[in-house]
Formats: C-alpha cells, sequence, structure tokens
C-alpha cells in the first residue's frame, strides 16, 4: 500500500508559493510603471522646449526676412509667412491659454506684444516639481529691455 500512494503522489506548487509570485511581478510591475511616467514627463518637456525654440527660431527668421528689424509675426504671419508654413507640422501653435491636458509638447502659445515690437511663447512643463507654463520672451520688454519683466497682449 506504501508503493501506491507514492506512485500516485502529485506534484505542484502551493498556494502560498504562487500567492508569493503573483506578489513580486506585482511589486516590479508598480516600479516599471513609476519610472516610465518620470522618463515620458521628461520627454513631452524636452519635446516641448524643443518646439517652443522652434517657433522663436521662425519668428526671428520673419523679423530678419522683412527687414526693418523691430517687426515680429502675427499668429497668422507667423503660422504662414510667404506663403509657406514654417513651423513645424507635427505641432500646434495658437494664442489659446495653455491647460495641463496639453502636456504632451505639442501645443505651443504665441501672443505677439502690441505693436509686433516682440512676442511671448509659452510651453506646458509637466516634468517640474510643481508642473507650469514656461515663458520665453522674444523682442523689447516694457519699458525697455532690463527694466521689467516683458509683458504680451
Amino acid at each position: 500500500m506504501n508503493t501506491w500512494q507514492t506512485k500516485n503522489k502529485e506534484y505542484g506548487f502551493t498556494i502560498v508559493e504562487l500567492l508569493i509570485v503573483v506578489v513580486v511581478i506585482g511589486i516590479l510591475a508598480a516600479i516599471v510603471t513609476v519610472a516610465y511616467t518620470g522618463i515620458t514627463q521628461r520627454a513631452n518637456a524636452s519635446a516641448a522646449k524643443s518646439n517652443a525654440n522652434s517657433v522663436v527660431k521662425v519668428a526671428e527668421a520673419y523679423l530678419a526676412d522683412t527687414g526693418n528689424g523691430s517687426s515680429y509675426p502675427t499668429l497668422a504671419q507667423l503660422n504662414a509667412y510667404n506663403g509657406v508654413s514654417k513651423v513645424p507640422a507635427s505641432i500646434t501653435v495658437n494664442s489659446a491659454a495653455l491647460s495641463a491636458t496639453q502636456a504632451d509638447g505639442k501645443t505651443i502659445q504665441y501672443v505677439p506684444r502690441s505693436g509686433n515690437t516682440g512676442a511671448c511663447i509659452r510651453y506646458w512643463d509637466a516634468s517640474l516639481a510643481t508642473p507650469a507654463i514656461v515663458t520665453i520672451y522674444v523682442g523689447t520688454a516694457t519699458g525697455g529691455v532690463g527694466t521689467g519683466t516683458p509683458t504680451c497682449t
């Protein structure tokens, strides 16, 4: 009878062993998720900064092309001057205020200063300790360069 019991003995994992494996997999998945979220936020912030710098270059190119040296483009002129769009096709440039949902780096706000003597170019940076909108100023500041924070209206 003893040989009959040893022949029919089944081998497998106990429920405790299976639970331990599930918990370890869960912990590893949580670590990967947290790391992935940080990486994507930094990538989106880098893309937004690069896109904003592209808009700055287009505005500066417009300024150089017009030859007068003092007139930055309006939003319509920025999106298509000389009948051609100089802004990269993968981004949207508008004058609407930015929101946290636009933290993917593809939406850039362009607000010319009154008189087109400068502009504010804003993008959403979610990689900061406190996510915020970052502004790049081009052109002249209120009251002259170096006398205060530039304003764009």
